[in-house]
């Protein structure tokens, strides 16, 4: 799986565990490059994948603020490692 895919899913993953899947998708879905199926998985990425992630997690650090800032961060930690 593409690396930006991965780091994306994992993330709308963390937050549909955290404010439960509608809110979490519904947030991450307001990125029109970004395709998401129902269990949090990334399907497709259209344009910039960089991009794309940052407009993701600016969504729910937007909705949620600085925990989404930390999972953010454990994410990328944990993929990186």
């Amino acid at each position: 799986m593409d690396e930006y895919k991965k780091i994306i899913s994992e993330l709308v993953k963390r937050q549909m565990e955290i404010m439960g899947p509608s809110a979490a998708l519904s947030i991450a879905r307001k990125t029109p490059s970004v395709k998401i199926a129902d269990n949090g998985q990334v399907t497709d990425i259209s344009g910039d994948q960089k991009t794309a992630l940052e407009l993701v997690a600016n969504s729910y650090i937007a909705f949620s603020g600085e925990i989404s800032r930390i999972i953010l961060k454990s994410v990328l930690g944990r993929l990186q490692s």
